[in-house]
């Protein structure tokens, strides 16, 4: 289903990864955040026959952000009855274990990716692949488990442009880069299973849009958190996602006044 917002179009569950139309049920990577809230709540909307098996990845070395999942859950339960009870995954960023990993997975030629023709990191920092390795094997237990795809609500960056005028240039994943990176809307998970990204193509504008053209932005928004270096409610203003976040609701919230 081809749906549009913030100019830009999305094909969710199309036949291209889902020959057999809709599927029965959805795992959704839910992490408290605005993308995979609007995420759910797309899928809730336009595919009422579809099971909704929402999971998060709670981060011992920051867990606000589960405070935020399990608002914007309770919320989309009940609007939905699609939505399943949250499924709770424990990470821990410095979990020596996994940081050991991330280095290796940093060196491996596996770790790096094309940006525009350029090769770099796939990821910015050693606690970003830790948390990211995790989160990936969590995934892979709930495709597994339910036998779909293990949906996530990635976006593309806003356009180098933007990114290097507002200066967070530096503190973004150059993996979300607008332009040709090599990753794949549906993707295959090493330890089992499968990834599949509708949002990959768009950026957060057509996150924003969403919220704004479905009457959210007093509602849902508020229960989402996703600045990534605050401990608090408190937004940093300082990070990526702070960043990222103000400059696509920017017109909405304007548009609002």
């Amino acid at each position: 289903m081809k749906l549009t917002y913030g100019n830009q179009t999305i094909d969710l569950f199309d036949e291209k990864y889902f020959p057999d139309g809709a599927p029965e049920k959805a795992v959704v990577s839910l992490s408290g955040g605005c993308d995979s809230s609007s995420l759910v709540y797309l899928i809730g909307t336009n595919f009422p026959n579809t099971q909704i098996y929402p999971f998060h990845m709670k981060d011992e070395d920051g867990t606000i952000d589960t405070e935020r999942a399990i608002d914007v859950h309770k919320f989309l339960q009940d609007t939905f009855p699609t939505v399943n009870d949250l499924e709770i995954f424990t990470v821990r960023t410095t979990d020596p274990e996994w940081q050991k990993k991330a280095e290796e997975a940093m060196a491996s030629p596996k770790g790096k990716i094309m940006v525009n023709g350029k090769e770099q990191s796939m990821w910015r920092t050693k606690n970003g692949c830790s948390k990211a390795l995790q989160n990936r094997n969590a995934r892979s237990v709930m495709s597994v488990k339910h036998g779909v795809p293990s949906t996530v609500a990635m976006t593309c960056n806003p356009p180098i442009e933007v990114q290097k005028e507002r200066g967070f240039y530096d503190v973004a994943e150059r993996k979300r880069d607008p332009g040709d990176t090599g990753a794949n809307i549906m993707d295959n998970i090493p330890a089992g299973g499968q990834t599949y990204a509708p949002y990959l193509r768009v950026d957060k504008k057509f996150v924003a849009g969403v919220f704004k053209e479905h009457n959210l932005m007093d509602t849902l928004l508020p229960k989402t958190k996703s600045c990534a270096w605050s401990t608090t409610l408190e937004t940093c203003g300082k990070c990526f996602w702070c960043n990222e976040k103000e400059w696509a609701f920017e017109d909405e919230k304007n548009n609002s006044l």
